[in-house]
């Protein structure tokens, strides 16, 4: 917590992505120039993490040297690999990363393909199956397409729509379940993560601006209400997981969910009251640190700060939120944007 780096354990390769897409955001919202640095960010990834062990894909983790420390494949981690790329190639306009971002994506088509849709956790099929990762695997294809032009890109969006229609939605509490088996039965008990329902809120907003999905019956605003019936407490913030029935099974309330929350709330349109109390209780509740740039990742029920570290991965979060609050009021929320850079 006081800003020194902790070299202790291996580093996330994905990790590098997300700050390629926090920097390349900064660069195209105008903030400041970072294409240099997203273009060293996107050298050490595609040095350090693609192929690293001679094998197609990229690596999981590395050591602190840059040496690989675990050369699994991970669905996960190539989403963000996608969505790293592309904001780069948005930022900089170098052909060749787009190029990377496409070739990534056909990596994944191929080694990770499952015969019952969507793709495998790991080349090798790993066990439980899980949404998250074909969240953001949508969110990279939405920005690939876009990116690219190409509309193959979005289809397969909107392969992932069909799954979250008809798997990943629990048609009894209409919640967003998590975990699978290999043919996407919902195992039990069942979880849910508000902060994912709220987080897919904000991602069918996006597929909507670019064209309405004619064949998705399913509204932006389908988990708002749902996800703050059961996941909001006390302390006003979402906590981490529950049941569909609302029995609460981790009560702490991460950074990240809560930026999330603050996405949806304002795709959908929520009164200004809201947006402003759930900004206020984001920085009272995790922009706190007395050195700049660091956050508390997690607070308790009662909004007693969890953590001992700052992980790197949750700029992602903060850098979305607030790229999505810039176009609403750029005068409004020029105070916020600045205490968040």
């Amino acid at each position: 917590m006081d800003g020194r780096p902790d070299r202790k354990g291996p580093r996330r390769v994905r990790v590098a992505a997300r700050q390629i897409y926090a920097f390349s955001q900064a660069s195209l919202l105008g903030w400041n120039d970072h294409k240099q640095l997203v273009l060293n960010g996107v050298d050490w990834l595609m040095d350090r993490g693609w192929r690293a062990d001679g094998d197609p894909g990229f690596i999981h983790l590395t050591h602190d040297d840059g040496s690989p420390a675990d050369t699994q494949r991970d669905l996960y981690d190539h989403a963000f690999h996608i969505l790293g790329l592309t904001q780069a190639y948005q930022a900089t306009k170098d052909a060749q990363i787009l190029g990377s971002a496409k070739q990534t994506f056909a990596f994944v088509e191929e080694a990770f393909a499952s015969e019952h849709g969507g793709w495998n956790e790991t080349i090798d099929g790993s066990l439980p199956r899980r949404q998250n990762p074909h969240m953001h695997m949508f969110e990279a294809l939405l920005a690939l397409h876009v990116a690219s032009e190409d509309a193959g890109y979005l289809k397969r969006a909107d392969d992932i729509l069909v799954l979250l229609e008809t798997r990943f939605i629990d048609p009894a509490s209409g919640c967003l379940l998590e975990l699978f088996d290999q043919d996407w039965q919902a195992q039990t008990p069942h979880r849910v993560e508000p902060g994912h329902m709220v987080e897919w809120v904000w991602l069918l907003e996006q597929r909507r601006r670019i064209s309405h999905p004619s064949n998705y019956p399913l509204s932006a605003n389908h988990f708002l209400p749902m996800a703050e019936k059961l996941g909001k407490q006390k302390t006003g913030l979402l906590i981490d997981t529950c049941t569909t029935s609302g029995n609460i099974l981790r009560d702490s309330s991460r950074a990240w969910a809560q930026t999330e929350w603050l996405k949806a709330m304002s795709v959908t349109g929520q009164p200004d009251p809201s947006l402003d109390n759930l900004i206020e209780q984001i920085f009272d509740q995790y922009l706190t640190s007395d050195q700049p740039g660091l956050w508390n990742d997690a607070v308790s029920s009662d909004g007693q700060p969890l953590s001992d570290r700052v992980p790197a991965s949750i700029l992602y979060h903060f850098m979305s939120a607030a790229t999505e609050l810039t176009p609403t009021s750029a005068v409004e929320n020029q105070e916020t944007l600045c205490q968040i850079r």
